[in-house]
């Protein structure tokens, strides 16, 4: 009797356990693909948000909606596509220097984070 009750409490921390660790966000991460622009019309980088748990995995199930708004750096690079959602594609302009981008909490309006992108020249963005 005290066997199959000790049991059924096991399984019930486990998975209550399993709820707090995988199923529960703890930080936010961001992808940039590439890490650098060049400074070329047709240089291209996709930046995805998406939540990871306290195992570094991301969240299953969970959705991140983000707003990604240019606040320094408008000659330098431009948004493509929907400026919502979890992902966005930015293309350069064709100038070096550097420009930051503001991710904000659709629900909330609160900035989550800040990013600055490097646009490098042609020659020097090939190294990296």
């Amino acid at each position: 009797m005290y066997k199959k009750l000790v049991w059924i409490l096991a399984v019930i921390l486990i998975v209550l356990a399993a709820d707090r660790i995988i199923f529960t966000s703890s930080d936010i991460k961001i992808n940039m693909k590439p890490e650098v622009l060049r400074a070329s019309v047709n240089s291209e980088m996709v930046i995805e948000v998406y939540r990871v748990n306290i195992l570094g995995f991301r969240v299953p199930f969970s959705k991140l909606e983000a707003q990604f708004l240019i606040e320094d750096g408008k000659n330098l690079i431009e948004l493509s596509g929907e400026e919502t959602g979890n992902s966005v594609k930015v293309r350069s302009k064709g100038v070096e220097g550097e420009a930051s981008i503001g991710i904000y909490s659709v629900k909330s309006g609160m900035q989550i984070r800040k990013i600055t992108i490097s646009i490098l020249p042609r020659d020097m963005a090939l190294r990296y």
